[in-house]
């Protein structure tokens, strides 16, 4: 097919470069998640436990709640004068917040002002990863033609995961050799990379679908129509892309943070035993969507995420008590990799063409953000007061619930039509030459 010919040198550059600031850009922002068991005593107080974890749960969810307002405005800024600019802007952003977060004064020595000033670097963070990853994939999807774009695109996720796994085996590093104020170094190193990060992707061009589409509405007044009307007419693509959105700060806060706190409480963990522990997950989320990745180019990537859906489904209800009823530190951590080894954003390239070009980026970043914003409110508050409640009794039907939307997002988004077309003709010819006793129904499809 001409859509599998060999990346042009432009494309080839574009990839890597996105790539590569994508991971810098995740390593910085991960760096505050997967460190708050230890953060979380630095800058809150610790004589009152219930406002340590409202104050700690604000901070979680604050980097996803401001999104949607940060999002809507750079994805005008998108829409009107490019992706290229946008990319390189949020870079500058992470950079400019982890700089503030490692040298931001502890609780003991500032009091509730370090807590403010914690958060106002995580709604910067916020912003700043929202932007990139939507501008990311946004970007290669208009940049390579479907399917190579699935597996692109999927890369993305790739990247996200390499930049957590890194930025946790540094992290459980300066915690042995410096386990007071090591952290302070690691975010000192994030801010540093995140600029050359940006200065990498100065040399992107822009992507050859927004150029032309831009063409087609050069006056600024009919730019500012055109994403009105995008809004328009996605709105079942919206909706559905919102439902999609929220299961993954669930499955994170289960991951890292509920398990976490677990693992301090039950088993004596202390801060370094808990950060290597996830390292450990975060390597199994990096295998598992590397592969995950590559099994785009066998199955129409929609397909996959609902097989995933419908796992997550039979199995998230349950997380709660496995972790509670468990009898090791493994077992414990053979759900968390579990979890953490579903990628819910291998879709992007289809999830992105299903929304109109001029209008896609405040759109799909719009929708992204809020869905996100959505998911760590009910992650942050509601599962923290149903965990009080109800016990773990709640927080299971909170799972089980997200999981049932998820897969109704997922029934009711439309793709494109030439994501259409490409999963009846170009994966059926990819199953039956791989796998003609599997899939012998295809050959008809071929035909």
């Amino acid at each position: 097919m001409k859509n599998a010919a060999t990346l042009s040198k432009t494309e080839k550059e574009s990839i890597g470069l996105l790539q590569i600031g994508t991971f810098l850009e995740y390593f910085d922002f991960t760096l505050y998640v997967h460190m708050a068991v230890i953060l979380n005593d630095v800058f809150f107080p610790k004589t009152d436990t219930y406002s340590k974890a409202l104050l700690a749960s604000f901070a979680f969810s604050m980097a996803y709640i401001v999104r949607p307002i940060g999002s809507f405005i750079f994805g005008i800024l998108g829409d009107f004068w490019g992706r290229k600019s946008n990319i390189i802007m949020t870079t500058m952003m992470m950079s400019v917040s982890s700089f503030f977060l490692a040298c931001m004064p502890t609780y003991a020595q500032i009091g509730f002002k370090a807590s403010i000033g914690v958060i106002g670097c995580r709604i910067i963070q916020g912003i700043s990863s929202a932007v990139e990853v939507v501008g990311a994939k946004i970007y290669l999807a208009e940049s390579t033609k479907a399917p190579k774009s699935y597996f692109y695109c999927g890369l993305i996720s790739v990247s996200i995961y390499a930049g957590g796994f890194v930025a946790l085996s540094l992290c459980s590093f300066m915690m042995f050799i410096r386990p007071d104020d090591g952290w302070r170094y690691v975010f000192f190193l994030g801010s540093g990379i995140a600029v050359i990060g940006s200065m990498a992707r100065t040399r992107l061009k822009e992507s050859p679908e927004f150029l032309n589409a831009l063409k087609k509405a050069n006056v600024t007044k009919r730019k500012a129509l055109t994403i009105v009307e995008a809004f328009r007419v996605s709105k079942r693509n919206v909706i559905s892309y919102l439902m999609i959105e929220m299961l993954s700060p669930i499955l994170v806060f289960v991951s890292f943070f509920y398990s976490g706190e677990f693992l301090a409480k039950n088993y004596g963990y202390e801060p370094k035993q808990i950060i290597f522990h996830n390292t450990l997950i975060s390597l199994v989320g990096f295998t598992s969507t590397t592969f995950i990745a590559f099994l785009t180019k066998l199955f129409f990537p929609i397909k996959m995420l609902r097989f995933s859906a419908l796992t997550l489904l039979c199995v998230l209800p349950f997380v709660p008590s496995l972790i509670h009823g468990s009898s090791s530190v493994w077992q414990i951590f053979a759900v968390q990799a579990f979890l953490f080894s579903i990628d819910l954003s291998v879709g992007a390239a289809v999830f992105v063409r299903g929304f109109p070009t001029i209008g896609r980026y405040t759109v799909l970043g719009t929708s992204f953000s809020l869905a996100r914003a959505i998911g760590a409110v009910f992650t942050s508050f509601i599962c923290v007061m149903l965990g009080e409640k109800f016990g773990f009794t709640g927080v299971a039907c909170l799972l089980g619930f997200m999981a049932c939307l998820y897969l109704l997002g997922l029934h009711l988004f439309v793709p494109c039509e030439e994501d259409q077309r490409i999963e009846k003709e170009y994966y059926c010819k990819k199953r039956f030459r791989f796998f003609p006793a599997l899939f012998p129904q295809e050959q008809k499809n071929i035909n």
